[in-house]
Protein backbone atom coordinates (compact mmCIF):
# COMPACT_ATOMS: atom_id res chain seq x y z
CA UNK A 1 0.00 0.00 0.00
CA UNK A 2 1.35 3.39 -0.96
CA UNK A 3 -0.13 6.61 0.36
CA UNK A 4 0.00 9.64 -1.96
CA UNK A 5 -1.12 12.66 0.08
CA UNK A 6 -2.44 15.92 -1.26
CA UNK A 7 0.31 18.49 -0.79
CA UNK A 8 -1.87 21.55 -1.60
CA UNK A 9 -0.47 24.50 0.35
CA UNK A 10 -2.82 26.04 2.86
CA UNK A 11 -2.32 28.93 5.25
CA UNK A 12 -1.44 27.60 8.66
CA UNK A 13 -4.08 29.76 10.32
CA UNK A 14 -6.86 27.56 8.94
CA UNK A 15 -5.39 24.27 10.13
CA UNK A 16 -6.41 22.26 13.16
CA UNK A 17 -3.17 20.42 13.83
CA UNK A 18 0.42 21.51 14.38
CA UNK A 19 2.68 18.52 13.67
CA UNK A 20 6.03 19.00 15.41
CA UNK A 21 9.41 17.35 15.71
CA UNK A 22 12.28 18.38 17.97
CA UNK A 23 15.96 17.54 17.74
CA UNK A 24 17.39 17.96 21.21
CA UNK A 25 20.60 17.97 23.24
CA UNK A 26 19.38 15.05 25.36
CA UNK A 27 16.39 12.95 26.33
CA UNK A 28 14.75 14.85 29.19
CA UNK A 29 14.04 18.59 29.50
CA UNK A 30 14.13 18.37 33.28
CA UNK A 31 17.91 18.00 33.03
CA UNK A 32 18.29 21.36 31.28
CA UNK A 33 18.35 19.85 27.81
CA UNK A 34 17.22 22.10 24.98
CA UNK A 35 15.71 22.02 21.49
CA UNK A 36 18.37 22.60 18.81
CA UNK A 37 16.05 22.15 15.83
CA UNK A 38 12.29 22.53 15.63
CA UNK A 39 9.87 21.88 12.77
CA UNK A 40 6.11 22.56 12.64
CA UNK A 41 3.88 21.31 9.81
CA UNK A 42 0.28 22.51 9.63
CA UNK A 43 -2.54 20.10 8.76
CA UNK A 44 -6.31 20.30 8.72
CA UNK A 45 -9.01 17.81 9.64
CA UNK A 46 -9.25 16.44 6.09
CA UNK A 47 -5.59 15.43 6.16
CA UNK A 48 -4.39 18.19 3.84
CA UNK A 49 -0.88 19.31 4.77
CA UNK A 50 0.05 22.96 4.77
CA UNK A 51 3.39 24.70 5.00
CA UNK A 52 6.33 23.55 7.08
CA UNK A 53 8.29 25.97 9.23
CA UNK A 54 11.63 24.79 10.61
CA UNK A 55 14.71 26.32 12.16
CA UNK A 56 17.97 25.45 13.87
CA UNK A 57 18.14 27.09 17.31
CA UNK A 58 21.01 28.55 19.31
CA UNK A 59 21.39 27.09 22.80
CA UNK A 60 23.69 28.03 25.66
CA UNK A 61 24.97 24.51 26.28
CA UNK A 62 26.68 21.61 24.50
CA UNK A 63 24.76 20.07 21.62
CA UNK A 64 24.61 16.51 22.90
CA UNK A 65 24.54 13.61 20.39
CA UNK A 66 25.94 15.43 17.33
CA UNK A 67 26.72 12.06 15.77
CA UNK A 68 22.99 11.37 15.72
CA UNK A 69 21.30 14.65 14.78
CA UNK A 70 24.31 15.89 12.75
CA UNK A 71 24.19 19.46 14.14
CA UNK A 72 27.44 21.10 15.28
CA UNK A 73 28.31 24.42 16.83
CA UNK A 74 29.36 26.00 13.55
CA UNK A 75 25.93 25.25 12.07
CA UNK A 76 24.26 27.44 14.70
CA UNK A 77 26.38 30.59 14.30
CA UNK A 78 23.62 32.54 12.55
CA UNK A 79 20.69 30.62 14.02
CA UNK A 80 18.11 32.39 16.21
CA UNK A 81 17.44 31.48 19.83
CA UNK A 82 14.12 29.98 20.83
CA UNK A 83 13.13 33.35 22.32
CA UNK A 84 13.78 35.08 18.98
CA UNK A 85 11.36 32.76 17.12
CA UNK A 86 8.90 32.39 19.99
CA UNK A 87 6.30 34.63 18.32
CA UNK A 88 6.37 32.46 15.21
CA UNK A 89 6.14 29.25 17.24
CA UNK A 90 3.20 30.51 19.31
CA UNK A 91 1.32 31.64 16.18
CA UNK A 92 1.71 28.20 14.63
CA UNK A 93 0.61 26.35 17.78
CA UNK A 94 -2.30 28.65 18.67
CA UNK A 95 -5.66 26.92 18.81
CA UNK A 96 -4.29 23.65 17.44
CA UNK A 97 -3.69 20.15 18.71
CA UNK A 98 0.03 19.41 18.79
CA UNK A 99 0.85 16.17 16.98
CA UNK A 100 4.13 14.26 17.28
CA UNK A 101 5.52 10.75 17.07
CA UNK A 102 6.08 10.08 20.79
CA UNK A 103 4.20 13.23 21.74
CA UNK A 104 5.21 13.03 25.39
CA UNK A 105 8.82 13.58 24.35
CA UNK A 106 8.34 16.50 21.95
CA UNK A 107 5.61 18.21 23.96
CA UNK A 108 7.69 17.89 27.12
CA UNK A 109 10.50 19.83 25.45
CA UNK A 110 8.12 22.42 23.99
CA UNK A 111 6.46 22.96 27.36
CA UNK A 112 9.85 23.41 29.02
CA UNK A 113 10.98 25.96 26.40
CA UNK A 114 7.72 27.92 26.76
CA UNK A 115 8.01 27.88 30.54
CA UNK A 116 11.42 29.60 30.31
CA UNK A 117 9.55 32.71 29.14
CA UNK A 118 6.68 32.52 31.61
CA UNK A 119 4.26 30.72 29.28
CA UNK A 120 2.81 27.92 31.39
CA UNK A 121 0.74 25.77 29.03
CA UNK A 122 0.92 22.31 30.57
CA UNK A 123 -0.05 20.00 29.19
CA UNK A 124 -0.16 21.12 25.59
CA UNK A 125 -3.17 19.52 23.86
CA UNK A 126 -1.38 16.62 22.18
CA UNK A 127 -1.96 13.70 19.86
CA UNK A 128 0.61 10.91 19.47
CA UNK A 129 0.92 9.27 16.05
CA UNK A 130 2.18 6.12 17.81
CA UNK A 131 -1.45 5.69 18.93
CA UNK A 132 -2.70 6.33 15.39
CA UNK A 133 -0.17 3.85 13.97
CA UNK A 134 -1.37 1.21 16.41
CA UNK A 135 -4.96 1.83 15.28
CA UNK A 136 -3.87 1.63 11.63
CA UNK A 137 -2.00 -1.63 12.36
CA UNK A 138 1.24 -0.30 10.87
CA UNK A 139 4.77 0.07 12.16
CA UNK A 140 5.34 -3.41 13.54
CA UNK A 141 5.52 -4.15 17.27
CA UNK A 142 7.62 -1.08 18.11
CA UNK A 143 5.59 1.60 16.20
CA UNK A 144 8.77 3.47 15.24
CA UNK A 145 8.50 6.35 12.79
CA UNK A 146 10.65 4.69 10.12
CA UNK A 147 8.66 1.46 10.36
CA UNK A 148 5.35 3.32 10.14
CA UNK A 149 6.35 5.29 7.05
CA UNK A 150 7.69 2.12 5.42
CA UNK A 151 4.34 0.42 6.06
CA UNK A 152 2.60 3.29 4.25
CA UNK A 153 5.08 3.34 1.37
CA UNK A 154 6.29 6.81 2.38
CA UNK A 155 9.91 7.73 1.60
CA UNK A 156 11.70 8.87 4.77
CA UNK A 157 15.42 9.15 4.16
CA UNK A 158 16.50 11.92 6.57
CA UNK A 159 15.84 10.53 10.04
CA UNK A 160 16.86 12.86 12.89
CA UNK A 161 16.22 15.89 10.69
CA UNK A 162 13.34 17.79 12.33
CA UNK A 163 11.64 18.84 9.09
CA UNK A 164 11.83 15.36 7.53
CA UNK A 165 10.56 13.69 10.71
CA UNK A 166 7.73 16.21 11.13
CA UNK A 167 6.61 15.70 7.53
CA UNK A 168 6.70 11.92 7.98
CA UNK A 169 4.64 12.24 11.16
CA UNK A 170 2.15 14.51 9.35
CA UNK A 171 1.69 11.87 6.65
CA UNK A 172 0.81 9.26 9.28
CA UNK A 173 -1.81 11.68 10.64
CA UNK A 174 -3.12 12.25 7.09
CA UNK A 175 -3.29 8.51 6.42
CA UNK A 176 -5.30 7.99 9.60
CA UNK A 177 -7.69 10.84 8.79
CA UNK A 178 -8.25 9.48 5.29
CA UNK A 179 -9.08 6.03 6.63
CA UNK A 180 -11.02 6.82 9.82
CA UNK A 181 -12.03 10.48 9.52
CA UNK A 182 -11.70 13.30 12.07
CA UNK A 183 -14.61 12.14 14.26
CA UNK A 184 -12.46 9.43 15.88
CA UNK A 185 -9.54 11.76 16.67
CA UNK A 186 -10.74 13.12 20.08
CA UNK A 187 -10.30 9.71 21.73
CA UNK A 188 -6.54 10.02 21.15
CA UNK A 189 -6.13 13.65 22.30
CA UNK A 190 -4.71 14.44 25.76
CA UNK A 191 -5.21 17.86 27.31
CA UNK A 192 -7.66 20.67 26.58
CA UNK A 193 -7.56 22.73 23.41
CA UNK A 194 -7.45 26.47 24.15
CA UNK A 195 -9.32 28.86 21.84
CA UNK A 196 -7.02 30.81 19.58
CA UNK A 197 -8.08 34.13 21.15
CA UNK A 198 -6.88 32.90 24.58
CA UNK A 199 -3.47 31.88 23.27
CA UNK A 200 -0.45 33.96 24.36
CA UNK A 201 1.50 36.02 21.82
CA UNK A 202 5.12 37.21 21.57
CA UNK A 203 6.68 40.09 19.68
CA UNK A 204 9.79 38.40 18.29
CA UNK A 205 9.56 36.69 14.88
CA UNK A 206 13.20 36.28 13.79
CA UNK A 207 13.87 34.61 10.43
CA UNK A 208 14.26 30.85 10.58
CA UNK A 209 17.61 29.24 9.89
CA UNK A 210 17.09 26.11 7.80
CA UNK A 211 19.29 23.07 8.03
CA UNK A 212 21.82 23.25 5.19
CA UNK A 213 22.33 20.28 2.89
CA UNK A 214 25.68 19.64 4.56
CA UNK A 215 24.12 19.54 8.03
CA UNK A 216 22.93 15.97 8.08
CA UNK A 217 23.21 12.97 10.35
CA UNK A 218 26.00 10.57 9.34
CA UNK A 219 25.08 8.39 6.37
CA UNK A 220 26.71 5.34 7.94
CA UNK A 221 25.22 4.45 11.33
CA UNK A 222 27.37 2.98 14.08
CA UNK A 223 27.19 -0.74 14.77
CA UNK A 224 24.98 -0.12 17.77
CA UNK A 225 22.74 2.33 15.90
CA UNK A 226 22.23 -0.34 13.24
CA UNK A 227 21.19 -2.85 15.89
CA UNK A 228 18.84 -0.35 17.52
CA UNK A 229 17.23 0.33 14.15
CA UNK A 230 16.67 -3.39 13.57
CA UNK A 231 15.66 -4.23 17.14
CA UNK A 232 12.08 -5.28 17.83
CA UNK A 233 12.09 -5.97 21.57
CA UNK A 234 8.60 -7.28 22.44
CA UNK A 235 6.29 -4.75 24.08
CA UNK A 236 3.63 -6.78 25.81
CA UNK A 237 0.09 -5.57 26.45
CA UNK A 238 1.02 -2.06 27.68
CA UNK A 239 2.02 -0.66 24.28
CA UNK A 240 0.90 2.90 25.05
CA UNK A 241 3.37 3.11 27.94
CA UNK A 242 6.19 0.97 26.62
CA UNK A 243 6.59 2.15 23.02
CA UNK A 244 7.38 5.78 24.04
CA UNK A 245 9.91 4.55 26.62
CA UNK A 246 11.73 2.33 24.13
CA UNK A 247 11.74 5.15 21.57
CA UNK A 248 13.52 7.38 24.09
CA UNK A 249 15.88 4.51 24.98
CA UNK A 250 16.74 4.20 21.28
CA UNK A 251 17.60 7.91 21.19
CA UNK A 252 19.81 7.59 24.25
CA UNK A 253 21.71 4.54 23.11
CA UNK A 254 22.33 5.19 19.41
CA UNK A 255 25.61 7.03 20.03
CA UNK A 256 27.17 3.94 21.69
CA UNK A 257 27.08 5.38 25.18
CA UNK A 258 24.66 5.76 28.04
CA UNK A 259 25.99 8.20 30.61
CA UNK A 260 24.97 8.28 34.25
CA UNK A 261 22.95 11.41 33.48
CA UNK A 262 21.12 9.64 30.65
CA UNK A 263 20.39 6.71 32.95
CA UNK A 264 18.86 9.12 35.46
CA UNK A 265 16.86 10.77 32.67
CA UNK A 266 15.55 7.38 31.52
CA UNK A 267 14.40 6.73 35.08
CA UNK A 268 12.48 10.03 34.97
CA UNK A 269 10.89 9.03 31.65
CA UNK A 270 9.83 5.69 33.18
CA UNK A 271 8.26 7.48 36.16
CA UNK A 272 6.42 9.85 33.80
CA UNK A 273 4.98 6.83 31.95
CA UNK A 274 4.08 5.06 35.24
CA UNK A 275 6.33 2.11 34.43
CA UNK A 276 7.26 0.04 37.47
CA UNK A 277 10.85 -0.87 38.27
CA UNK A 278 10.14 -4.54 37.51
CA UNK A 279 8.59 -3.65 34.13
CA UNK A 280 11.60 -1.52 33.22
CA UNK A 281 13.98 -4.34 34.17
CA UNK A 282 12.04 -6.75 31.96
CA UNK A 283 12.09 -4.24 29.09
CA UNK A 284 15.83 -3.79 29.45
CA UNK A 285 16.29 -7.55 29.48
CA UNK A 286 14.26 -7.96 26.28
CA UNK A 287 16.08 -5.03 24.69
CA UNK A 288 19.59 -6.29 25.42
CA UNK A 289 18.62 -9.86 24.52
CA UNK A 290 17.41 -8.66 21.13
CA UNK A 291 20.64 -6.71 20.52
CA UNK A 292 22.70 -9.80 21.37
CA UNK A 293 20.66 -12.01 19.04
CA UNK A 294 21.04 -9.47 16.22
CA UNK A 295 24.79 -9.11 16.82
CA UNK A 296 25.16 -12.89 16.55
CA UNK A 297 23.33 -13.23 13.24
CA UNK A 298 26.65 -13.73 11.46
CA UNK A 299 27.75 -16.05 14.29
CA UNK A 300 30.69 -13.78 15.12
CA UNK A 301 30.79 -11.11 17.82
CA UNK A 302 33.77 -8.84 17.14
CA UNK A 303 35.67 -7.06 19.90
CA UNK A 304 34.03 -3.77 18.98
CA UNK A 305 30.56 -5.31 19.02
CA UNK A 306 31.33 -6.99 22.33
CA UNK A 307 32.55 -3.71 23.83
CA UNK A 308 29.38 -1.90 22.76
CA UNK A 309 27.08 -4.63 24.05
CA UNK A 310 28.85 -4.73 27.43
CA UNK A 311 28.54 -0.94 27.76
CA UNK A 312 24.83 -1.09 27.05
CA UNK A 313 24.20 -4.14 29.22
CA UNK A 314 25.98 -2.66 32.22
CA UNK A 315 24.24 0.70 31.76
CA UNK A 316 20.82 -1.02 31.66
CA UNK A 317 21.53 -3.08 34.76
CA UNK A 318 22.17 -6.50 33.17
CA UNK A 319 25.08 -7.73 35.35
CA UNK A 320 25.48 -11.05 33.50
CA UNK A 321 25.92 -9.36 30.11
CA UNK A 322 29.29 -11.01 29.27
CA UNK A 323 27.96 -14.44 30.15
CA UNK A 324 24.92 -13.85 27.96
CA UNK A 325 27.07 -12.77 25.01
CA UNK A 326 29.20 -15.90 25.35
CA UNK A 327 26.29 -18.28 25.85
CA UNK A 328 25.50 -20.14 22.59
CA UNK A 329 21.79 -19.51 23.02
CA UNK A 330 22.00 -15.97 24.40
CA UNK A 331 18.48 -14.70 23.95
CA UNK A 332 15.66 -12.62 25.21
CA UNK A 333 14.22 -15.60 27.00
CA UNK A 334 17.57 -16.11 28.79
CA UNK A 335 17.14 -12.70 30.36
CA UNK A 336 13.46 -11.93 30.72
CA UNK A 337 11.47 -15.13 30.38
CA UNK A 338 9.24 -16.35 27.56
CA UNK A 339 8.51 -12.89 26.21
CA UNK A 340 7.39 -14.30 22.82
CA UNK A 341 4.94 -16.79 24.28
CA UNK A 342 1.48 -16.34 22.82
CA UNK A 343 2.67 -14.50 19.72
CA UNK A 344 1.64 -15.69 16.25
CA UNK A 345 4.51 -16.77 13.97
CA UNK A 346 4.74 -17.82 10.33
CA UNK A 347 7.72 -19.39 8.52
CA UNK A 348 8.58 -18.74 4.87
CA UNK A 349 11.32 -19.96 2.53
CA UNK A 350 13.78 -22.83 2.90
CA UNK A 351 15.03 -22.96 6.50
CA UNK A 352 18.81 -23.29 6.77
CA UNK A 353 19.62 -23.91 10.45
CA UNK A 354 20.19 -27.28 12.10
CA UNK A 355 19.25 -28.34 15.62
CA UNK A 356 20.82 -31.22 17.54
CA UNK A 357 22.44 -32.52 14.36
CA UNK A 358 19.41 -32.44 12.08
CA UNK A 359 18.08 -29.95 9.57
CA UNK A 360 15.27 -27.71 10.82
CA UNK A 361 12.37 -28.70 8.61
CA UNK A 362 9.08 -26.82 8.54
CA UNK A 363 7.59 -29.53 10.78
CA UNK A 364 10.43 -29.28 13.31
CA UNK A 365 10.23 -25.48 13.21
CA UNK A 366 6.53 -25.64 14.09
CA UNK A 367 7.22 -28.10 16.90
CA UNK A 368 10.01 -25.96 18.42
CA UNK A 369 7.96 -22.78 18.17
CA UNK A 370 4.90 -24.37 19.77
CA UNK A 371 7.04 -25.79 22.58
CA UNK A 372 8.13 -22.20 23.28
CA UNK A 373 4.49 -21.14 23.53
CA UNK A 374 4.04 -19.50 20.12
CA UNK A 375 1.11 -20.05 17.77
CA UNK A 376 2.16 -21.14 14.27
CA UNK A 377 0.11 -20.12 11.24
CA UNK A 378 0.71 -20.82 7.53
CA UNK A 379 -0.51 -17.40 6.33
CA UNK A 380 0.49 -13.74 6.68
CA UNK A 381 -2.37 -11.63 8.03
CA UNK A 382 -2.61 -8.35 9.93
CA UNK A 383 -2.84 -10.41 13.14
CA UNK A 384 0.58 -12.00 12.55
CA UNK A 385 3.30 -11.00 15.03
CA UNK A 386 6.45 -12.50 13.46
CA UNK A 387 7.44 -13.73 10.01
CA UNK A 388 10.58 -15.89 10.12
CA UNK A 389 12.70 -15.82 6.95
CA UNK A 390 16.00 -17.41 5.98
CA UNK A 391 16.91 -14.23 4.09
CA UNK A 392 16.03 -10.91 5.82
CA UNK A 393 15.95 -9.24 2.37
CA UNK A 394 13.51 -11.80 0.98
CA UNK A 395 11.14 -10.53 -1.71
CA UNK A 396 8.76 -13.48 -1.36
CA UNK A 397 5.03 -12.87 -1.44
CA UNK A 398 4.77 -13.47 2.30
CA UNK A 399 7.63 -11.07 3.04
CA UNK A 400 6.15 -8.35 0.85
CA UNK A 401 2.76 -8.72 2.52
CA UNK A 402 4.38 -8.71 5.97
CA UNK A 403 6.15 -5.42 5.16
CA UNK A 404 2.88 -3.96 3.89
CA UNK A 405 1.14 -4.89 7.16
CA UNK A 406 4.05 -3.74 9.32
CA UNK A 407 4.65 -7.29 10.62
CA UNK A 408 7.94 -7.92 12.35
CA UNK A 409 10.35 -9.87 10.09
CA UNK A 410 13.08 -11.87 11.83
CA UNK A 411 15.96 -13.79 10.26
CA UNK A 412 15.89 -17.50 11.11
CA UNK A 413 19.40 -17.35 12.60
CA UNK A 414 18.23 -14.66 15.06
CA UNK A 415 14.81 -16.20 15.76
CA UNK A 416 15.91 -19.49 17.33
CA UNK A 417 18.24 -17.89 19.91
CA UNK A 418 15.33 -15.63 20.90
CA UNK A 419 13.51 -18.84 21.97
CA UNK A 420 16.58 -20.30 23.67
CA UNK A 421 16.89 -22.93 20.94
CA UNK A 422 20.52 -23.73 20.11
CA UNK A 423 21.11 -24.03 16.37
CA UNK A 424 24.00 -24.21 13.94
Amino acid sequence: MRYEPSMRLEGHRGSEFAVVDCETTGIHPGRHHRIVELAIVSANSSGTLGECWSSLLQVDRDLGPTGIHGIRGRDLRDAPTFEEVLGEVLDRLAGRTVVAHNARFDCGFLEAELARFGIAIRPLPRLCTMDLADALEIGGPRLRLADCTASLGIAHSDAHCAEADARACALILAAYLRQHGPASIPQFVHGELQPREDWPTWDQHAPARKRAAAVRPPAEPTFLASLVEASDAPLGADTAQVAPYLEVLDRAIEDRRLSEQEQAELAEVARTLDLSASRVRALHGDYVGTLIALAKRDRVVTERERHDLILVGEALGIPEIEELIDRPSASQSSIAGDSLAGQVVCFTGALTCSHEGRQVTRELAQQLAEQAGLVVTPRVTKKLDILVVADPDSASGKALKAREYGVRIVAEAAFWPMLGVEVN
